[in-house]
C-alpha cells in the first residue's frame, strides 16, 4: 500500500508522492468533467476488547455477584471459542494439565505476560515476555494491526483503565524491547518518535518512529512510571494544533466524563488524548472517582471521534485493572472492574445497533482476555472445570476473603474459617480460592460477533480434554487482518451529464482519502488511493 510505502525508509518517497500527485491531478481534471463523482465507502470497524487477566472463573464470579449474564455471553448471534496464550518458545498441553498436574498452568516457562500476549494478538507473531511488538530477540519491529489500520487510512485508537503506555495499550501504539520503558512507549504513541521528550532510562528501548501517531489514546496518564510530566506538558502545548491531539486531563473537582464528552462533541476533533487516574470500582459500585470517566464513557468518546474517519477504524479497549485485582487476589476489586468492562462491551453493542451506516456486516467485535491472572477456582486445588462453578459471591462472602496458609505466597480465598486458624480445613465451606498472585497458562474465552467472526472456527484446530477445540492468540490477528483487508471502497458512482447514473467497479483497497471540489462547487470528487 502507498501509505505504508511512504513511511518505509527503504522506499523512494519522492517517487511515491509523484505517483500520488499524478493521480490527484487526473482526478482533479475528472472533477470538472463529471458533474458528480464519488466513491461509495464501505467502512470497516474492528473493535478488540480485552479484559486483562480475565479467565472463565472471573466471569463466573462476576455473573454470580450480579445475578445476570451479559448479552454477549448468551446471545446466539455471538460465537464462542477458547484461546491459548503462551509466549514464544512455550506451549499449552491440556493432557498434562487436567486431572494430572494441577500446577502445570503455573509453570513459569509456559506463562505469558501482557506484553507478549498483546504482541501475539496484534501482530500474529509470538514473542518473549516483556517485548512490545518486537521480535523475541528484541531487535526487529513487528508490524501491528494499529499500523495496518493506519496504512489503510483507517483511524486507530487504544483506551484503557490503566496507564496508556502499559503493556496492552502500549503494544497497540508502539514498539519497544521492554514493556517497562513507559515514557518511550507513550512518546511513540502520542508523538510518533519514542524519544520526543527525553532519552535514557524509561525512554529507552525504542526501535524508531511509528508514523502516523495513534488517533485516540485514553487511560491513566498520571502514573509516574508510565507518563512523564514532560509528555503531559507537550500534549498540553500542542492541544488542538493541526494534526496533533486535543487533550483532556484529570482535573480536581471536575467530572472527567463530561469533560471528555464535551471535547468529543466538537466535530473538528479527530485526534484525542485523555489522561486520567486509575481508581478501582468496587463490586457494589462504590469507590470510583467521578473525576475519571468510566470505561464505557471512554469507549463512547472513542467511537464518536474515530467514526469521523469515513473508512472506519481499529480500536482496542482494555479493562486493565481486572488483571491488577487478580494480582492482589481481591475479588471485590476484580468484580468492580469486570462490571465496568462489561458495561463498555454493552456500550459498543448499543453503538453498532443504533448508529447510522454501522451494523454487524461492517463491524467485528471481539471480547477476550490476554491471559488468566490469579489461578482462580471454586476450591483449594479444585480444577477450573465447568462442573466446578463459582456460585456464591455476595457482600458476605466478599467480606470473608483473606490470606490462607495452606500454600505459601500470601494468596487469598473466601471460606468459612470456623476455627479462625487461616487454614482451609476439611469440612469448611469454601466459596473460591486464588492459587497464585501471578498469571497462569489456562485457556481463556473469546466471544465475537459481526463481519469475519465465523473465521475463528477455521483456526480452532487444537483440542483440549475439557474445553474441546481452541485456537491460539496469534489467530486473533489473522482474523482482524483479514477483515481489515476487505475492500474499503467498492463502487464508483458517476452521474453523467445526461443525468443517467452508472456504477463502476473499482479495485481492492483504497487507503488515502482526498476530497476535491472545484472552485465553483460544480463537482466534488472523493476517492481513496492505494
Amino acid at each position: 500500500m502507498l501509505m505504508r510505502r511512504l513511511f518505509d525508509k527503504n522506499v523512494n518517497r519522492k517517487s511515491c508522492f509523484m505517483h500520488l500527485f499524478s493521480y490527484l491531478m487526473l482526478m482533479f481534471i475528472l472533477s470538472f468533467l463529471l458533474p458528480s463523482t464519488s466513491f461509495a465507502v464501505n467502512p470497516r470497524h474492528i473493535i478488540l476488547m480485552i479484559a486483562d487477566g480475565c479467565g472463565i472463573k472471573h466471569i463466573e464470579a462476576t455473573n454470580a455477584y450480579t445475578g445476570s449474564v451479559p448479552a454477549y455471553q448468551t446471545d446466539p448471534n455471538w460465537v464462542k471459542h477458547w484461546v491459548s496464550t503462551y509466549p514464544s518458545g512455550s506451549s499449552y498441553n491440556g493432557s498434562l494439565y487436567w486431572d494430572t498436574n494441577f500446577n502445570y498452568v503455573l509453570n513459569p516457562g509456559t506463562v505469558t505476560d501482557s506484553a507478549a500476549s498483546a504482541t501475539a494478538m496484534y501482530t500474529g507473531s509470538k514473542t518473549a515476555n516483556s517485548r512490545i511488538c518486537v521480535s523475541t530477540g528484541g531487535a526487529l519491529r513487528l508490524f501491528n494491526i494499529g499500523e495496518e489500520a493506519k496504512g489503510n487510512c483507517i483511524a486507530s485508537g487504544a483506551i484503557s483503565t490503566v496507564p496508556v503506555s502499559h503493556a496492552t495499550p502500549g503494544a497497540w501504539i508502539a514498539h519497544n524491547s521492554n514493556r517497562a520503558n513507559g515514557y518511550a512507549i507513550a512518546d511513540e504513541g502520542f508523538f510518533e518518535d519514542p524519544n520526543t521528550t527525553g532519552s535514557g532510562g524509561l525512554y529507552s528501548g525504542g526501535l524508531g518512529p511509528t508514523i502516523p501517531r495513534t488517533d485516540v489514546v485514553i487511560g491513566d496518564g498520571f502514573n509516574a512510571s508510565y507518563v512523564s510530566t514532560a509528555i503531559r506538558n507537550l500534549l498540553s502545548s500542542e492541544n488542538g494544533n493541526l494534526g496533533k491531539h486535543d487533550l483532556v486531563q484529570w482535573l480536581s473537582g471536575q467530572n472527567g466524563a463530561n469533560n471528555l464528552i464535551n471535547k468529543a462533541n466538537n466535530s473538528n476533533v479527530t485526534r484525542l488524548a485523555g489522561l486520567f487516574k486509575h481508581v478501582y470500582h468496587k463490586a457494589n459500585g462504590s469507590g470510583f472517582d467521578p473525576q475519571n470517566p468510566t470505561l464505557a464513557d471512554s469507549t463512547n468518546v472513542a467511537l464518536k471521534v474515530l467514526s469521523r474517519n469515513p473508512n472506519g477504524f481499529a480500536l482496542m479497549i482494555e479493562g486493565g485493572a481486572v488483571d491488577w485485582a487478580g494480582h492482589t487476589n481481591i475479588m471485590d476489586d476484580m468484580i468492580g472492574e469486570k462490571k465496568d468492562f462489561d458495561a463498555a462491551v454493552q456500550a459498543v453493542i448499543d453503538w453498532v445497533n443504533n448508529t447510522a451506516n454501522v451494523d454487524w456486516n461492517n463491524t467485528l467485535l471481539i471480547v477476550t482476555a490476554d491471559h488468566e491472572t490469579g489461578y482462580l477456582t471454586a476450591g483449594l486445588n479444585v480444577y477450573p472445570k465447568d462442573s466446578n462453578p463459582i456460585t456464591t459471591v455476595n457482600s458476605t462472602t466478599l467480606s470473608k476473603e483473606k490470606v490462607y496458609t495452606n500454600i505459601s505466597g500470601n494468596v487469598r480465598a473466601s471460606w468459612e474459617d470456623t476455627n479462625n486458624n487461616n487454614f482451609i480445613n476439611a469440612g469448611e465451606t469454601v466459596y473460591w480460592v486464588w492459587h497464585s498472585l501471578g498469571h497462569s497458562n489456562n485457556l481463556v474465552p473469546l466471544y465475537a460477533r459481526g463481519v469475519g467472526a465465523s473465521q475463528f472456527a477455521t483456526y480452532a484446530t487444537n483440542n483440549d480434554p475439557q474445553r474441546g477445540s481452541y485456537l491460539d492468540n496469534v489467530n486473533i490477528f489473522t482474523v482482524m487482518n483479514s477483515v481489515l483487508g476487505s475492500d474499503l471502497a467498492t463502487t464508483l458512482s458517476i452521474a453523467e451529464p445526461d443525468g443517467v447514473g452508472d456504477t463502476v467497479a473499482v479495485g481492492n483497497t483504497y487507503s488515502i482519502r482526498y476530497t476535491l471540489t472545484d472552485p465553483d462547487n460544480v463537482a466534488t470528487v472523493d476517492f481513496y488511493w492505494d
